[in-house]
């Protein structure tokens, strides 16, 4: 199953990027190049979502009820505005 995250990625002063995904809290990396960081945030959310998953399955039994959802969320105004996107 594929999931669709967003990203920003900032070029700091020095050089260096930072990249951190909107949707998961303390997912955020940086990296000497663009490709490093984008690569260092794949494995960052990838590394989160399996240890979210797993810390909520500790309680997991056969009473719980497993389920998918789906939420329709907005785009922020302004959001295709910048200098190119960054995914």
């Amino acid at each position: 199953m594929k999931q669709r995250y967003h990203t920003i990625i900032k070029v700091e002063p020095n050089g260096w990027f930072v990249g951190w995904v909107e949707e998961v809290p303390g997912t955020i990396c940086q990296a000497r190049s663009l490709e490093a960081c984008r690569h260092n945030l794949r494995d960052s959310l990838q590394l989160m979502i399996e240890t979210h998953r797993d810390e909520a399955r500790i309680g997991l039994d056969a009473s719980c009820i497993q389920e998918a959802i789906e939420i329709e969320v907005m785009e922020p105004a302004g959001a295709g505005l910048s200098h190119g996107s960054i995914h």
